[in-house]
């Protein structure tokens, strides 16, 4: 289920079926495994989408477990819309039989295949054998294309991943609708301020690795003085064994774990921390931390993707010295501080606010739809089915 206060992708998701039913699209919801997502779906029904488990034995949702053939079979859904190529991968086949006529459309969350290409060459090798992508990566890398290529649209979070998977197909396949947020501007002066945050989702490989260089490589170089003053919060999903030693072993180091809103720790914060070292897609928290008006310290690869630029919306350090460095400035240079607040959320709200982002969604369906083979059946609204 679209676990929206949890991880970004699920965040993703939730807001799309959001947009598409104010888009005037009736909209059911499948979950692969409804196991402990009782009260996502819950949240999906009082908002007037049927939520569906598709059927495991040993699922618990049992009113709501439904087979994909008696679901797609029976809804006319002019739109399949999947999570995550892999998902697509296993349901597409089913639903081209079952329901000819819809179109398949994948949001790819983030390219798979980019990310773990970085991961790889990035973690692999050893003096005097450079790192290599072995056959592994390559037939999952062929399978991810494969799906681009068998549907009838990809949606990616970026203009950037969506050029990569046009390049890659051969043909204008991809669409790029961003991330959206409606977090409010925090009103709580400079001088109110207090503590450094990193917000991540500890499911997600790249957000461990991150906190693993924050306690070791960058936490050692800052000032205790500023440590003192503004210890680090880690705050997210799931914490695994890695990232609780991590912040065990660093001093001013604070690991909150899963918060219910992360509003109260980021309008308070002074600074957003963001040190990634690989990953895909656009990175949530960035948006999140820019649109409360929280200026951040990011790596390029934390801010690819959503056209920021150094020094005037985030500051951006590659390297455990430069972050140092850039983080220092902004607990000393107030000035700083007030112009990457205010031109950074401004900026993020231009193109991630829900308006623009909803208009955006209404003209990509728009295009996708226009040269449909088959018109609608009848008056009545549009069906989308999202299966995640």
């Amino acid at each position: 289920m679209p676990e929206f206060d949890r991880e970004g992708g699920s965040r993703r998701i939730f807001h799309i079926l959001e947009c598409l039913q104010r888009d005037g699209w009736v909209v059911s919801f499948a979950a692969e495994n409804g196991h402990g997502g009782e009260r996502y779906a819950r949240v999906l029904q009082q908002m007037g989408i049927p939520a569906y488990t598709l059927h495991r034995a040993w699922d618990r949702c049992e009113d709501s477990r439904v087979d994909l053939e008696q679901l797609v079979g029976t809804g006319h859904f002019d739109v399949v819309l999947f999570a995550f190529w892999s998902c697509a991968e296993k349901h597409m086949a089913t639903v081209r039989q079952l329901s000819p006529r819809s179109l398949l459309v994948v949001d790819s969350i983030d390219i798979h295949l980019l990310r773990q290409s970085r991961r790889m060459l990035r973690d692999a090798g050893s003096p005097g054998n450079p790192p290599v992508l072995d056959t592994a990566y390559a037939d999952e890398a062929r399978r991810e294309l494969n799906v681009y290529a068998g549907v009838d649209a990809v949606i990616t979070v970026s203009q950037k991943e969506a050029d990569l998977v046009n390049d890659f197909v051969g043909r204008r396949i991809a669409h790029a609708i961003p991330d959206t947020e409606d977090i409010i501007d925090s009103d709580i002066p400079l001088k109110d301020r207090r503590g450094m945050l990193f917000v991540g989702n500890f499911r997600h490989p790249p957000n461990v690795q991150a906190v693993e260089h924050l306690c070791q490589e960058i936490v050692p170089r800052i000032s205790p003085e500023i440590l003192e003053a503004h210890p680090i919060y880690i705050v997210g999903n799931d914490p695994d064994d890695t990232v609780i030693e991590c912040c065990a072993g660093a001093k001013n180091v604070r690991l909150v774990g899963w918060v219910p809103s992360l509003v109260p720790y980021l309008v308070r914060a002074r600074a957003s921390l963001i040190p990634l070292l690989y990953g895909a897609g656009t990175k949530r928290k960035l948006l999140q931390s820019l649109m409360t008006g929280t200026p951040s310290v990011t790596t390029s690869i934390g801010c690819e993707g959503l056209n920021l630029r150094h020094d005037c919306h985030v500051l951006v350090a590659d390297g455990a010295a430069d972050f140092v460095a850039a983080t220092t400035r902004l607990f000393t240079d107030d000035a700083l501080w007030s112009r990457l607040a205010v031109a950074g959320r401004e900026f993020v709200k231009s193109v991630h606010g829900r308006d623009a982002v909803a208009a955006r969604l209404s003209e990509v369906f728009a295009e996708i739809t226009k040269n449909r083979q088959h018109g609608p059946t009848s008056s009545a609204p549009s069906h989308a089915v999202s299966d995640s």
